[in-house]
């Protein structure tokens, strides 16, 4: 069963994936916007290889193939900076000194690519792992401390705070909240796919933002 809602999960960022590519045709290529593309593309590749691990089985391919999980997750999530950036800019929640804060969302996002790629990619090595049905490769590292994490938990929150006020749009909010509550309970509930649930509705979050225009 779990599984199959790996593979449900892996479908769902399919389609949304292609409903992003459908609205960029219509509405226009906007690169603070788009690069939720990149991040789709490695959630949707994250779920297909855990969904995949039983069926490829251990050795040097389902090793290889891993590495490109971490990889993804390191290069591509950081780029919901951007995002957050054209959020703002979109919605004129930044007036002033809009160059400063272009410069500065680009300045962190890059930085956090390079923290992911020296804490959690470069020298990286990874063993089996057997757990609900499921084999994946694992880090063998000890956790690093969540920078990135929690610096996007924080931009978006306080986008959501703002967008909640200026125009009770609530989404972001929550699916910000549903994010960080699955992070959390996983410390207690050990049962890491509630986590990939609640990536989901924050990535569902994120789409609707992208869509909401109050004029």
């Amino acid at each position: 069963m779990v599984i199959v809602f790996f593979l449900f999960l892996a479908i769902v960022y399919f389609f949304i994936f292609v409903g992003e590519l459908v609205y960029i045709n219509k509405h226009g290529f906007q690169i603070y916007f788009s690069v939720l593309l990149l991040v789709l593309v490695g959630l949707l590749y994250d779920n297909l290889m855990i969904a995949s691990g039983k069926w490829i089985g251990e050795g040097g391919t389902l090793e290889f193939l891993s590495k490109i999980r971490y990889i993804l997750h390191a290069i591509f999530t950081p780029t919901l900076l951007l995002f957050a950036l054209g959020v703002s800019l979109h919605l004129n929640l930044i007036a002033m000194k809009k160059m400063l804060w272009k410069g500065l969302a680009w300045l962190v996002t890059f930085g956090l690519i390079l923290y992911e790629l020296f804490t959690s990619v470069f020298g990286m090595k990874l063993e089996p792992k057997w757990k609900y049905g499921l084999l994946t490769y694992e880090s063998t590292a000890d956790s690093n401390f969540p920078l990135m994490i929690m610096v996007i938990h924080l931009v978006f929150i306080v986008i959501g705070f703002w967008l909640v006020k200026k125009y009770r749009f609530p989404w972001l909010f929550l699916g910000t909240i549903f994010m960080i509550l699955g992070g959390v309970l996983t410390i207690w509930i050990k049962f890491e796919p509630m986590m990939n649930f609640c990536e989901l509705l924050f990535m569902l979050s994120l789409v609707m933002t992208r869509r909401f225009n109050p004029w």
